[in-house]
């Protein structure tokens, strides 16, 4: 394993990759040719709006947390990626299979989601963490 600053590499990536990838999921109406007709009511006062506000900016608040916590080697990070990637799985599976929307693209992201699960349960990755079970 490649180690930059003593910390792996792949962590560094891998904090890279969840900021892209929640770019990407809310800029996702734009990106695709779309108007941005779901976020056009978005400024409007409703229950719904204040919902979806605090959700956004919970995402940004957690997506710093983590950083800091592979930069800093906290577990607890690791773990809460953990259960996010298998959240984010679970449901790549079932718009896969159940919804049928978008399933190629769902097919990557679950595949990205399998292969970063490996890497954060890699006996190096869980050194550097400073966990020694096998199981978290």
């Amino acid at each position: 394993m490649r180690y930059y600053k003593g910390r792996p590499i792949g962590l560094l990536v891998l904090s890279a990759l969840i900021t892209l990838f929640l770019i990407y999921y809310y800029l996702r109406p734009f990106l695709w040719g779309g108007t941005g007709e779901a976020y056009s009511d978005m400024f409007e006062l409703s229950l719904w709006n204040l919902v979806v506000w605090f959700l956004i900016i919970l995402d940004i608040i957690l997506l710093y947390a983590v950083t800091i916590g592979f930069y800093r080697a906290k577990n607890w990070a690791r773990i809460y990626t953990m259960i996010l990637i298998t959240h984010s799985a679970f449901w790549s599976l079932y718009f896969i299979f159940i919804e049928r929307v978008w399933p190629y693209e769902r097919y990557a992201w679950f595949v990205f989601y399998v292969i970063v699960m490996m890497y954060l349960f890699m006996s190096e990755v869980r050194e550097y963490f400073g966990v020694k079970k096998l199981f978290l």
